[in-house]
């Protein structure tokens, strides 16, 4: 059973969701949210063309951001996505934001958002975020079976047993594993490097030893209800509302990293988040300099800065790394936490949930005039280097 009140208490007071009249709710099993801008006509069968599984319900939120060079040409090819639903459909029924369309195996409610542009700085997170919390409000009145908010993106091509993941309740959402494919060889090339660098990073902070230790892909979540109210859910950005939203479900619960089903992404160009995958393969494409990559020693040094923290409330002695405490002011930050800390527990608490993966990012980022970033054949001089990308693929 769901936390009706939590649930209830979140939608009153923060949600986003749109009502689906009583009369079109089923018995789904599942529920499946996609943000959709300008994207090919055929991307929602393409999405979930290999699943035959019990109905399902998916949720597109059908948007485009104001103030864009592309918002115009997005508005005629989300037009154009309607059109080819009403051709494809088994039964069409017309909403008052948007429609609901039949299909064999499952049913589409789209929201339509077309002829009311976002404002540009809300884009794709106020999408995924009212898709979810319709979800969440169909979940709470029990029209949909499963507890769990499947969340992917329209450029992806999701596997036969998507939906067959037996997710655990001990843990908060599951960041399912991905491969990008394309039959364009450069493209592949760029997709290597920049994967690369997701996974890379993903080691360095494993090896740092944080629970951050995930690649936040808007794509390959699956949210548990409660916490997804529990968290207020998606953040309202125009991207990276899917890195906001794990940082966020991680400090009150576990993140899995199931070894499959594996989540098979288009890769391409894209400029509709401001940054992300898209946006990053564009970075490459135009660079004229050999793709760069973080020094492995920013790593190192966060992790023993990390343990010293973490060390505090026994030892009483402030972190070594000056730049980090100078950079962060830890001394106050420390004591202003232990005016509210009581316990080792409680410290540990405290610790996990101010130094997330936000300040993370940002501890990498300032260490960087220090150890600035370096290319694949001087990293591969390095020990820490080789040590942390033993298990990856290292794109030519």
């Amino acid at each position: 059973m769901t936390n009706k009140s939590l649930i209830g208490s979140y939608l009153s007071q923060y949600g986003h969701a749109i009502d689906l009249p009583a009369s079109y709710c089923q018995a789904w099993h599942h529920v499946l949210i996609v943000p959709i801008c300008g994207e090919q006509v055929d991307c929602l069968r393409q999405l979930t063309h290999n699943i035959q599984a019990e109905r399902f319900l998916i949720i597109a939120c059908l948007n485009r951001p104001n103030k864009h060079a592309k918002s115009n040409q997005w508005q005629q090819q989300n037009k154009q996505l309607i059109t080819r639903l009403y051709q494809q459909a088994r039964s069409i029924e017309s909403l008052n934001q948007g429609c609901f369309f039949t299909f064999e195996h499952h049913d589409i409610w789209l929201i339509d958002f077309n002829e009311k542009p976002f404002d540009a700085n809300q884009g794709v997170g106020l999408a995924r975020k009212i898709a979810a919390d319709s979800a969440l409000q169909l979940i709470d009145k029990q029209v949909v079976k499963s507890h769990w908010i499947h969340s992917t993106d329209a450029d992806v091509i999701l596997p036969a047993d998507y939906f067959e993941v037996a997710c655990d309740s001990d843990y908060t959402a599951y960041s399912l594993p991905f491969r990008h494919i394309s039959e364009d060889k450069e493209l592949n090339h760029w997709q290597a490097l920049y994967d690369f660098k997701l996974r890379y990073y993903q080691q360095g902070m494993r090896y740092i030893g944080t629970v951050y230790n995930y690649i936040p892909l808007g794509s390959c979540l699956i949210i548990q209800a409660d916490d997804y109210a529990k968290v207020r859910g998606f953040p309202i950005r125009s991207g990276g509302e899917d890195f906001y939203l794990l940082n966020k479900l991680a400090k009150v619960g576990k993140i899995a990293q199931p070894s499959h089903p594996v989540i098979e992404i288009n890769a391409r160009l894209s400029q509709r988040v401001p940054f992300g995958t898209g946006p990053g393969l564009l970075k490459i494409k135009e660079s004229k300099e050999p793709a760069r990559f973080y020094h492995p020693q920013i790593f190192v040094e966060i992790k023993a800065w990390l343990q010293q923290l973490s060390d505090y409330y026994e030892s009483r002695q402030l972190p070594s790394h000056a730049d980090i405490n100078q950079f962060w002011n830890t001394e106050q930050v420390i004591q202003k936490a232990l005016r509210q800390t009581k316990s080792p527990e409680r410290w540990q608490q405290f610790v996990l949930e101010w130094f997330d993966a936000f300040k993370i990012l940002k501890t990498v980022h300032a260490l960087e005039f220090i150890y600035p970033r370096l290319d694949m054949g001087q990293l591969k001089e390095i020990d820490v280097f080789c040590e942390l990308t033993e298990s990856l693929l290292i794109p030519e």
